[in-house]
């Protein structure tokens, strides 16, 4: 504790308890003080009508300079330690005198109650230089009562000291990431190839989730431009061309899509954004597909970064349709690689 207990002077009693506690200890910068104090028996034959708080003097180094203006003196009662209940009467200063502030009070009822108040740390109390707490002495803290005749009713003495700085700057680095997973690395369709109809695959999932202010970009690319079949040698090649809108397919006509949905928009960051190519509407097309990488989804937040993502999550989706003269195969096959990063 930063404020010591001291030891009365003959004949007034001491506070049960008493310390201030000011609100910075770093030398030569201006300073609020917490005033606790717990009455001891002489306030039940007494009635407190004010509490000087005289601050110390440095005698080893420059000392503490203490505003001679009263009013300038405001106290409060907010942020009390636990337990402890706001000083009766309490306001601000009524006098002024070298290091000696006096403040109003009334009653401090019984024994046992820990009484506190608060004052400004504007223009009142500046420290002194640092030095070593022996130098800093004369602070007492006393409650009167009679305002005509000022009596003493409690008092204690008090210390405390004043350091080069009594801050302690944290630090830490958060470094980047990025993340990018499958959850699965195949994915069939789940049914022969018909010419009557509009297969699909069951789909496969991309998570993404990175700390890069900029958010995240994906790409794929396509190892066969299609479906290939080496027992064949034939392709069901890809539909379209690139160019920002999708390829809807048709049942009896050979055709291969990527189809990219948007499952998960994680909450706050950035917004995710499938690249029009490869954003199907309709449930019966997809994007070209090319061997050169292409952009499927985006996740930003233009002006107004950070654009984070705690976990955003694509789904990819193959479609194709056949006719009936499409060289039978088992083993039609594609590798789609997809591949991310964040935006830095």
């Amino acid at each position: 504790m930063p404020a010591l207990n001291g030891v009365a002077q003959a004949a007034v009693p001491q506070f049960t308890q008493a310390w201030v506690r000011p609100d910075r200890l770093k030398a030569l910068t201006p300073t609020g003080a917490m005033i606790c104090a717990t009455p001891s028996g002489a306030s039940t034959t007494a009635t407190e009508t004010l509490v000087k708080v005289t601050f110390p003097t440095q005698s080893n180094g420059t000392d503490y300079v203490v505003n001679s203006t009263a009013a300038n003196w405001t106290v409060d009662t907010l942020n009390l330690p636990t337990g402890a209940v706001a000083w009766p009467g309490i306001g601000t200063a009524t006098a002024v005198s070298g290091h000696t502030v006096t403040f109003p009070s009334t009653d401090l009822l019984g024994t046992g109650t820990q009484y506190c108040f608060h004052t400004s740390g504007t223009s009142t109390l500046t420290n002194g230089s640092a030095g070593a707490s022996s130098g800093i002495v004369g602070a007492t803290l006393v409650t009167y009562d009679n305002a005509g005749t000022p009596l003493p009713v409690n008092q204690t003495n008090w210390s405390t000291a004043i350091i080069s700085d009594e801050t302690i700057t944290v630090s830490a680095v958060v470094p980047p990431n990025f993340t990018l997973t499958l959850d699965g690395n195949a994915d069939a369709f789940p049914a022969n190839l018909d010419p009557a109809v509009i297969s699909a695959t069951g789909g496969r999932t991309v998570s993404i989730t990175t700390n890069a202010v900029g958010g995240w970009i994906a790409w794929v690319k396509d190892s066969q431009q299609g479906l290939y079949s080496t027992t064949a040698n034939y392709t069901i090649p890809t539909t379209g061309t690139i160019n920002a809108t999708p390829n809807d397919l048709t049942a009896g006509t050979e055709g291969y899509v990527l189809d990219v949905d948007l499952t998960t928009d994680a909450a706050s960051g950035c917004t995710v954004a499938i690249d029009a190519e490869y954003s199907s509407a309709s449930g019966n097309g997809g994007g070209t597909l090319s061997s050169n990488y292409q952009p499927i989804a985006a996740c930003t937040r233009p002006g107004a970064p950070p654009g984070t993502s705690d976990g955003d999550v694509l789904t990819l989706i193959e479609r194709a349709a056949i006719r009936g003269g499409t060289p039978a195969g088992s083993d039609y096959s594609d590798v789609i690689t997809v591949v991310g990063a964040g935006n830095f």
